[in-house]
């Protein structure tokens, strides 16, 4: 029996499909041991709502990011202008000649 088809096959990966096929086939409400379509379903109904909100989570955290750094930057400028006060010399003929 010729077996070498097999030399590349992950035991694991397969495994793990067939676990998370069964996942979604519980998910799905199922009850007719048809799983034709489990994956498209499951990415519009569970998958895709969940990354559309992270994205939109994503968005908000970068919006957030930006806000925070303008706003450190208007601190340190602020600071900057309170350290460095401005230094008035004495005027001493002679020596600013």
């Amino acid at each position: 029996m010729d077996t070498s088809y097999l030399k590349d096959w992950d035991v694991k990966e397969q495994q793990r499909r067939a676990e998370f096929m069964e996942h979604m086939y519980q998910c799905s409400g199922r009850d007719n041991n048809l799983f034709t379509g489990l994956w498209q379903d499951f990415c519009l109904n569970e998958a895709g709502k969940a990354q559309r909100d992270l994205w939109f989570e994503r968005i908000e955290a970068v919006k957030q990011y930006i806000i925070q750094q303008e706003e450190h930057k208007e601190l340190l400028k602020q600071q900057q202008d309170i350290d460095l006060p401005t230094k008035k010399e004495t005027f001493v003929a002679g020596f600013h000649d």
